[in-house]
Formats: C-alpha cells, structure tokens, sequence
C-alpha cells in the first residue's frame, strides 16, 4: 500500500517554527508573527495557483513573511529575515511521527509537500524521517500546489496507482479536502480538535494523532 503524508504540520511541528520567531521578536510577538506567517504562506500558494503564477514555495515563504512583519509593525534586520525564513528547513519530526513510520515499515511511505525539492529534503534530513521514507516529493513538477487535482496527480504520476487504493494523511483540512475530492482515501489527523471544512467532502477517517494510523489502515482497506 502507498501511504502519503502531507509534511507540514503532519510530520512536522510547524508549532516549533515558534521558537525561531521568538528568537528574533521576542517571546510576546512569536505566536502572532508565526499564525499570520503561516496563515499568508497558504493563502499565496492557493492564490499563486489560482492566478496560474507558479512560484517556488520558499518565495512564496518570503514574501508571506515579509507581510506578517509589515502588519504586525515588526522591523527586524535582514539577517534575522534569513534566520526566521531557514526555520522551515530544518523541522522538528512530531513524537508520534518517527515510531508511526516505523510500525508502516511493510508499506510504501511517501511525502507530498508544496514545499520545494531543496526544502524537503533538508527537512526529512534535519528531522530524522530520511530513513523511513520511500520516496518524498514535492508537488513542483505540476506547478501547481494543493489542493490543486494536478498536486495530487504527482503520485499517480510517480506510482502509478489508482487514487482510491492510496492513503493520503494530512492534519490540514483543506488538504483533506483536496486529497478526497481527488479520489484518495483520506486520514484527517485532527491534532486540534477543529470542525472539519464545508466543502463537500470528508475525509475517509479522523484520528487524534499519527499512533492510531497502523490500526486505522488496516480498517480502511478492509471496506
């Protein structure tokens, strides 16, 4: 079985980004500055891929950045700039993250990101996930980024595999939403106990965290 991991905030703690903003502007501006970062790094993916104006998410990272800085009124020198935009380069792997590989070892473990080739695999590397990992893709080749149908087409594209016998494990909701109207069955790791979006669609399964997956998949694709 093929099972894909969405990178982060599913493996990775993108929670953990904190500490380098706290860094940089203090512990009292850190949660603000990182929700805007992330929340602008999002929106100018989905936008990019709307406006069909591929940009290399790293850019897309820095810009995002650059914004939350100007809204929050946050002046900081360009050295700190590099220093905030490398912390996605080097992730910290979730506890649940490394032991949930593992216990995978008979299937075929893959990530697909919208963050760049370079990004990714210095992410798996700075993590510890490399050896656990049968293949880590990045959904540039499609220019496109999730939940955009040609992001998802990147596994079918590499495997070869009809859509409804991959598993696709994502703790974001849009992308679950995007993974299932694609056709994939879907694994909504629901950290934080959010509703789930109202597009149309929901996911095949929700769980608290990765440790439940081993137990979940095997459910999954009994049915």
């Amino acid at each position: 079985m093929i099972v894909v991991f969405d990178a982060y905030g599913t493996l990775w703690d993108v929670g953990a980004i904190e500490k380098a903003c706290a860094e940089v502007v203090g512990p009292g501006h850190a949660r603000k500055l990182l929700d805007l970062w992330r929340q602008k790094q999002l929106e100018y993916a989905f936008l990019h891929t709307v406006m069909d104006r591929y940009t290399a998410f790293e850019q897309i990272t820095a810009n995002a950045l650059k914004y939350a800085l100007a809204s929050l009124s946050l002046e900081i020198s360009a050295a700190a700039i590099t220093q905030l935009n490398r912390a996605w380069w080097t992730p910290k792997a979730f506890t649940d993250a490394t032991p949930t590989l593992q216990a995978l070892e008979r299937h075929t473990r893959v990530i697909l990101s919208n963050g760049d080739p370079a990004m990714l695999a210095a992410g798996v590397q700075a993590s510890g996930l490399d050896p656990y990992l049968e293949a880590v893709l990045s959904v540039a080749p499609s220019r496109r980024f999730k939940p955009h149908p040609k992001a998802y087409q990147c596994i079918s594209g590499r495997f070869g595999e009809a859509p409804n016998t991959v598993a696709f494990v994502s703790s974001n909701g849009w992308d679950i939403a995007g993974a299932t109207s694609f056709g994939f069955r879907t694994i909504w790791v629901n950290r934080a106990e959010r509703p789930p979006e109202e597009l149309g669609v929901r996911p095949s399964v929700v769980v608290r965290n990765l440790r439940d997956l081993p137990t979940t998949l095997a459910h999954l694709f009994k049915s």
